[in-house]
Protein backbone atom coordinates (compact mmCIF):
# COMPACT_ATOMS: atom_id res chain seq x y z
CA UNK A 1 0.00 0.00 0.00
CA UNK A 2 2.72 2.43 1.05
CA UNK A 3 4.36 1.46 -2.17
CA UNK A 4 1.45 2.50 -4.78
CA UNK A 5 0.95 5.63 -2.75
CA UNK A 6 4.51 6.89 -2.93
CA UNK A 7 3.91 5.64 -6.71
CA UNK A 8 1.28 8.16 -6.96
CA UNK A 9 2.92 10.68 -5.47
CA UNK A 10 5.47 10.69 -7.94
CA UNK A 11 3.51 10.44 -10.58
CA UNK A 12 1.90 13.63 -8.99
CA UNK A 13 4.94 15.41 -9.00
CA UNK A 14 6.13 14.51 -12.40
CA UNK A 15 2.71 16.09 -13.69
CA UNK A 16 3.93 19.22 -11.28
CA UNK A 17 6.85 19.46 -13.30
CA UNK A 18 5.34 18.73 -16.36
CA UNK A 19 2.97 21.70 -15.79
CA UNK A 20 5.56 24.25 -14.52
CA UNK A 21 7.64 23.57 -17.66
CA UNK A 22 4.39 23.57 -20.43
CA UNK A 23 3.47 27.16 -18.61
CA UNK A 24 6.81 29.12 -19.35
CA UNK A 25 5.77 31.71 -21.48
CA UNK A 26 6.49 31.62 -25.11
CA UNK A 27 8.23 34.59 -26.81
CA UNK A 28 5.65 36.08 -29.06
CA UNK A 29 8.47 37.22 -31.55
CA UNK A 30 8.67 34.43 -34.57
CA UNK A 31 11.92 35.22 -36.63
CA UNK A 32 15.10 37.02 -34.76
CA UNK A 33 16.73 38.44 -37.76
CA UNK A 34 20.84 38.12 -36.85
CA UNK A 35 23.69 39.98 -39.06
CA UNK A 36 27.13 41.11 -38.61
CA UNK A 37 27.49 44.26 -40.31
CA UNK A 38 30.26 46.63 -41.26
CA UNK A 39 28.25 48.54 -44.02
CA UNK A 40 25.34 50.05 -42.44
CA UNK A 41 23.80 51.17 -45.78
CA UNK A 42 24.10 47.68 -47.08
CA UNK A 43 22.11 46.25 -43.98
CA UNK A 44 19.32 48.72 -44.18
CA UNK A 45 18.93 47.59 -47.77
CA UNK A 46 19.00 43.51 -46.77
CA UNK A 47 16.40 44.87 -43.57
CA UNK A 48 14.26 46.20 -46.18
CA UNK A 49 14.06 43.52 -48.57
CA UNK A 50 13.09 41.20 -45.27
CA UNK A 51 10.48 43.68 -44.23
CA UNK A 52 8.79 43.81 -47.32
CA UNK A 53 8.60 39.61 -47.50
CA UNK A 54 6.57 39.92 -44.23
CA UNK A 55 9.28 39.81 -41.97
CA UNK A 56 8.14 42.38 -39.98
CA UNK A 57 5.34 41.59 -37.23
CA UNK A 58 6.29 39.12 -34.88
CA UNK A 59 10.45 39.70 -36.11
CA UNK A 60 12.99 41.24 -34.17
CA UNK A 61 16.49 42.49 -36.13
CA UNK A 62 19.52 42.41 -33.71
CA UNK A 63 23.16 43.73 -35.47
CA UNK A 64 26.46 42.80 -34.37
CA UNK A 65 28.11 46.12 -35.02
CA UNK A 66 31.69 46.16 -37.04
CA UNK A 67 31.08 49.56 -38.64
CA UNK A 68 33.85 51.15 -37.04
CA UNK A 69 35.95 48.48 -36.89
CA UNK A 70 35.63 44.10 -36.23
CA UNK A 71 34.38 44.14 -32.30
CA UNK A 72 33.32 41.28 -33.19
CA UNK A 73 34.32 38.18 -35.25
CA UNK A 74 31.76 35.48 -36.64
CA UNK A 75 31.63 33.13 -33.72
CA UNK A 76 32.00 36.03 -31.19
CA UNK A 77 28.40 37.31 -32.37
CA UNK A 78 26.68 34.53 -33.06
CA UNK A 79 26.85 32.73 -29.89
CA UNK A 80 25.66 35.93 -28.46
CA UNK A 81 22.94 36.35 -31.07
CA UNK A 82 21.84 32.93 -29.95
CA UNK A 83 21.96 33.67 -26.24
CA UNK A 84 19.69 37.15 -26.75
CA UNK A 85 17.41 36.02 -29.38
CA UNK A 86 14.15 35.83 -28.24
CA UNK A 87 12.38 34.40 -32.00
CA UNK A 88 11.30 30.99 -31.80
CA UNK A 89 13.30 30.90 -34.77
CA UNK A 90 16.82 32.72 -35.28
CA UNK A 91 17.84 33.84 -38.56
CA UNK A 92 21.56 33.83 -39.02
CA UNK A 93 22.17 36.19 -42.69
CA UNK A 94 24.58 38.20 -43.89
CA UNK A 95 24.28 42.01 -45.16
CA UNK A 96 24.28 41.59 -48.65
CA UNK A 97 21.11 39.16 -48.90
CA UNK A 98 18.27 39.97 -50.11
CA UNK A 99 14.73 38.22 -49.72
CA UNK A 100 12.86 36.89 -52.35
CA UNK A 101 10.08 34.00 -51.20
CA UNK A 102 7.58 36.01 -48.80
CA UNK A 103 7.93 34.83 -45.35
CA UNK A 104 4.53 32.42 -45.31
CA UNK A 105 7.24 30.30 -48.09
CA UNK A 106 9.86 29.95 -44.78
CA UNK A 107 7.12 29.37 -42.35
CA UNK A 108 5.83 26.23 -44.50
CA UNK A 109 9.03 24.90 -44.88
CA UNK A 110 9.67 25.03 -41.34
CA UNK A 111 6.61 23.10 -40.59
CA UNK A 112 6.70 20.86 -43.17
CA UNK A 113 10.18 19.99 -42.08
CA UNK A 114 9.27 19.40 -38.47
CA UNK A 115 6.53 16.93 -39.87
CA UNK A 116 9.51 15.16 -41.38
CA UNK A 117 12.27 14.87 -39.07
CA UNK A 118 11.02 16.60 -35.51
CA UNK A 119 15.20 16.21 -34.42
CA UNK A 120 16.11 19.20 -36.72
CA UNK A 121 18.21 21.88 -35.28
CA UNK A 122 19.02 24.24 -38.40
CA UNK A 123 18.51 25.02 -42.00
CA UNK A 124 19.32 27.12 -44.89
CA UNK A 125 19.50 27.51 -48.60
CA UNK A 126 22.85 25.16 -49.28
CA UNK A 127 24.66 22.99 -47.64
CA UNK A 128 26.45 19.46 -48.64
CA UNK A 129 26.17 16.29 -47.01
CA UNK A 130 29.45 14.38 -48.92
CA UNK A 131 31.55 14.39 -51.59
CA UNK A 132 29.75 16.49 -54.62
CA UNK A 133 26.23 15.98 -52.55
CA UNK A 134 25.98 19.84 -53.22
CA UNK A 135 21.98 21.18 -52.37
CA UNK A 136 20.98 24.70 -53.14
CA UNK A 137 17.95 26.76 -53.72
CA UNK A 138 19.50 30.05 -53.93
CA UNK A 139 20.20 32.90 -56.71
CA UNK A 140 24.04 33.31 -55.47
CA UNK A 141 25.60 36.69 -57.13
CA UNK A 142 23.18 35.90 -60.02
CA UNK A 143 22.75 32.29 -60.84
CA UNK A 144 20.21 30.42 -59.71
CA UNK A 145 20.38 26.94 -58.49
CA UNK A 146 17.20 24.77 -57.17
CA UNK A 147 17.60 20.99 -56.15
CA UNK A 148 14.70 18.51 -56.21
CA UNK A 149 13.36 17.32 -53.50
CA UNK A 150 13.93 18.93 -50.80
CA UNK A 151 14.03 19.32 -47.81
CA UNK A 152 17.71 17.00 -47.61
CA UNK A 153 19.56 16.61 -45.01
CA UNK A 154 23.41 18.08 -44.95
CA UNK A 155 26.49 18.22 -42.89
CA UNK A 156 27.22 21.50 -43.34
CA UNK A 157 25.27 24.74 -44.46
CA UNK A 158 26.27 27.95 -46.62
CA UNK A 159 26.82 31.21 -43.98
CA UNK A 160 24.35 33.27 -46.34
CA UNK A 161 21.05 32.37 -44.60
CA UNK A 162 20.61 29.91 -41.93
CA UNK A 163 17.58 29.16 -39.55
CA UNK A 164 18.18 27.45 -36.12
CA UNK A 165 15.42 26.34 -33.76
CA UNK A 166 15.64 28.48 -31.05
CA UNK A 167 14.75 25.21 -28.37
CA UNK A 168 17.48 23.45 -29.60
CA UNK A 169 19.99 25.17 -27.72
CA UNK A 170 22.84 25.40 -30.07
CA UNK A 171 26.45 27.63 -29.99
CA UNK A 172 29.43 27.77 -31.71
CA UNK A 173 32.89 26.46 -30.93
CA UNK A 174 34.73 28.59 -28.62
CA UNK A 175 38.09 27.36 -30.13
CA UNK A 176 37.52 28.63 -33.64
CA UNK A 177 37.89 32.23 -34.43
CA UNK A 178 37.26 34.12 -38.33
CA UNK A 179 34.25 34.21 -40.07
CA UNK A 180 33.66 31.23 -42.00
CA UNK A 181 32.76 27.84 -41.63
CA UNK A 182 30.51 28.59 -38.98
CA UNK A 183 27.37 27.06 -40.80
CA UNK A 184 29.91 23.88 -40.73
CA UNK A 185 30.19 24.12 -37.12
CA UNK A 186 26.93 24.66 -36.06
CA UNK A 187 26.07 21.46 -37.93
CA UNK A 188 28.92 19.48 -35.85
CA UNK A 189 27.44 20.82 -33.32
CA UNK A 190 24.08 19.57 -33.77
CA UNK A 191 24.81 16.55 -34.46
CA UNK A 192 26.94 15.90 -31.48
CA UNK A 193 23.36 16.90 -29.60
CA UNK A 194 21.22 14.58 -31.63
CA UNK A 195 19.95 17.00 -34.07
CA UNK A 196 20.01 17.29 -37.64
CA UNK A 197 20.17 20.06 -40.60
CA UNK A 198 18.33 20.41 -43.54
CA UNK A 199 18.51 22.23 -47.17
CA UNK A 200 15.03 23.87 -47.57
CA UNK A 201 13.07 25.71 -50.11
CA UNK A 202 13.47 29.17 -49.85
CA UNK A 203 15.07 31.75 -52.03
CA UNK A 204 16.56 34.92 -51.26
CA UNK A 205 19.43 36.30 -53.50
CA UNK A 206 22.94 36.00 -52.26
CA UNK A 207 25.01 39.32 -53.66
CA UNK A 208 28.70 37.95 -54.00
CA UNK A 209 30.34 34.44 -53.77
CA UNK A 210 32.32 35.50 -50.58
CA UNK A 211 36.24 35.61 -49.97
CA UNK A 212 37.47 32.50 -50.93
CA UNK A 213 41.32 33.31 -50.34
CA UNK A 214 40.32 33.74 -47.15
CA UNK A 215 38.11 30.60 -46.34
CA UNK A 216 41.41 28.20 -47.81
CA UNK A 217 43.51 29.95 -44.82
CA UNK A 218 40.40 29.46 -42.43
CA UNK A 219 39.91 25.99 -43.65
CA UNK A 220 43.48 24.91 -41.92
CA UNK A 221 43.06 27.01 -39.05
CA UNK A 222 40.03 25.15 -38.87
CA UNK A 223 40.92 22.02 -38.95
CA UNK A 224 43.89 22.43 -36.26
CA UNK A 225 40.78 23.95 -33.77
CA UNK A 226 38.72 20.65 -34.01
CA UNK A 227 42.18 17.93 -33.54
CA UNK A 228 40.86 17.36 -30.11
CA UNK A 229 37.24 17.35 -30.41
CA UNK A 230 37.09 14.04 -31.63
CA UNK A 231 40.23 12.24 -30.26
CA UNK A 232 39.88 8.32 -28.90
CA UNK A 233 40.45 9.11 -25.16
CA UNK A 234 40.15 6.97 -21.67
CA UNK A 235 36.93 7.98 -19.81
CA UNK A 236 36.97 7.81 -16.19
CA UNK A 237 34.03 8.83 -14.05
CA UNK A 238 33.45 8.46 -10.27
CA UNK A 239 30.94 5.10 -10.83
CA UNK A 240 32.56 3.73 -13.98
CA UNK A 241 35.37 3.68 -17.02
CA UNK A 242 35.41 3.05 -20.44
CA UNK A 243 37.65 3.97 -23.75
CA UNK A 244 35.57 6.13 -26.39
CA UNK A 245 36.84 5.88 -29.29
CA UNK A 246 36.00 7.49 -33.22
CA UNK A 247 34.51 4.97 -34.99
CA UNK A 248 32.65 1.69 -33.84
CA UNK A 249 34.96 -1.04 -34.21
CA UNK A 250 37.28 0.78 -32.06
CA UNK A 251 34.86 1.00 -29.42
CA UNK A 252 33.32 -2.45 -29.51
CA UNK A 253 37.20 -4.19 -29.37
CA UNK A 254 39.12 -1.52 -27.28
CA UNK A 255 36.00 -1.89 -24.05
CA UNK A 256 36.09 -6.07 -24.58
CA UNK A 257 37.62 -7.04 -21.58
CA UNK A 258 41.15 -8.26 -22.74
CA UNK A 259 41.85 -5.73 -24.41
CA UNK A 260 40.04 -3.46 -22.04
CA UNK A 261 42.77 -4.42 -19.11
CA UNK A 262 45.51 -3.74 -21.42
CA UNK A 263 44.48 -0.18 -21.83
CA UNK A 264 43.94 0.44 -18.48
CA UNK A 265 47.75 -0.72 -18.23
CA UNK A 266 48.77 2.49 -20.69
CA UNK A 267 46.48 4.37 -19.00
CA UNK A 268 48.06 3.58 -15.56
CA UNK A 269 51.70 3.64 -16.89
CA UNK A 270 50.54 7.11 -18.41
CA UNK A 271 49.88 8.37 -15.00
CA UNK A 272 53.23 7.61 -13.28
CA UNK A 273 54.95 9.24 -15.93
CA UNK A 274 52.96 12.59 -15.08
Amino acid sequence: MVGIINRFANILSIMQIHKSISSLPNSNVEFSICTIVNKLDEYQLMKQSFEACGFADNCEYLMADNTLENQYDAYQAINIFLQQATGQYIILTHQDVRCVDPVSILQKSLQSLTEIDPAWALCGNAGGNGYHNIYYHLNNNGNIRKTGNLPLKVTSLDENFIVIKKTSNLAVSSSVRGFHLYGTDLCLVANFLGYTAYVIPFMVEHLSLGNLSDLKKHTTDYIIAYNNKYKSRFIQTPATKFYLGNNAFENKLYNTRPVFVFIKWIQLIKNIFR
